[in-house]
């Protein structure tokens, strides 16, 4: 993963602002960052008094070494972010997500898709700390992004655990194999188990530095298991990865991280993307 050395967090005057500069000040502790754009977006009311008032919040909250600049600006949440974050040239967008009860999601569904950086989704209940993360794993190359981002953090913190999972389904023509469903599954483990080996060979992954879960999963919808052994794990965050050079390809990868906000209100997600790639694609579009 690349460094990631300028943040912007996005605050919306809500009791979730705490929380979020604590969370934000934790990652860039964590992870050396050099500068926080502290961002709050309005449909009106861009008075000083506004500003003090995040001022003094991110005085009291943010404790990490770094430099801080807090802004304000007028317009809709997702189209200001995405301008802003790509203006600022910035590695990581930090947002905060609420219940479901309280927000539908769109808009952190709308910057995990559209943004050309890593987006980190922070819900209420996420925990002060990084002790265990949890990967999906399908052996791509966006596996090895995710996985990468992981090991930096255990770089950091020695005593991180990095869980990889890896969820499999039979498939639906099974049937016609002659092999009954329990039969099939086993075939379809075995396979996967194998297929891993390889991956780990041709990425020359060390095993001492992570744990692999395999998952049956019986109605072929990876995210609801996704998050169910990040819960029953006691995971701190879930790491995916967006892949290709173009906001379609990442749209695509980024629809399991995007199907997991209809899920994961609980657990922090960090959806990791190769800025330079997509910037190189964003470059060569306005060159046209």
């Amino acid at each position: 993963m690349q460094n990631l050395k300028k943040f912007l967090v996005c605050l919306d005057s809500t009791p979730l602002d705490e929380h979020i500069i604590k969370y934000s000040s934790m990652i860039s502790e964590l992870t050396g960052c050099e500068k926080v754009y502290f961002v709050h977006i309005a449909q009106k009311n861009l008075s000083l008094k506004v500003k003090k008032y995040f001022q003094e919040k991110i005085q009291e909250h943010f404790t990490a070494k770094c430099e801080t600049e807090m802004q304000i600006h007028q317009g809709k949440n997702a189209v200001q972010i995405l301008k802003w974050s790509e203006f600022k040239i910035v590695d990581l967008v930090i947002l905060g997500i609420k219940p479901k009860t309280e927000s539908t999601g769109k808009h952190a569904a709308r910057l995990i898709n559209e943004a050309q950086c890593s987006v980190l989704l922070v819900p209420p209940t996420a925990k002060l700390k990084l002790a265990k993360v949890i990967i999906p794993l399908d052996f791509s190359s966006s596996s090895v992004t995710a996985i990468n981002a992981a090991l930096n953090f255990k770089e950091k913190i020695a005593d991180i655990e990095v869980l990889l999972h890896h969820v499999y389904f039979v498939p639906s023509g099974y049937t016609h194999t002659g092999k009954s469903y329990d039969e099939m599954a086993e075939i379809m483990d075995k396979n996967k188990r194998r297929e891993y080996e390889q991956f780990k060979r041709e990425q020359s992954l060390d095993e001492s530095k992570y744990e692999v879960i395999f998952e049956l999963d019986e109605d072929q919808n990876p995210s609801d298991n996704i998050y169910e052994m990040a819960k029953e794990r006691n995971a701190d965050m879930i790491i995916v990865a967006s892949r290709g050079r173009t906001k379609l390809a990442s749209l695509l990868k980024g629809s399991t991280a995007a199907n997991l906000i209809s899920y994961d209100r609980e657990i922090a997600c960090l959806v990791v993307k190769n800025k330079s790639e997509n910037m190189g694609f964003f470059e060569t579009l306005m060159k046209l």
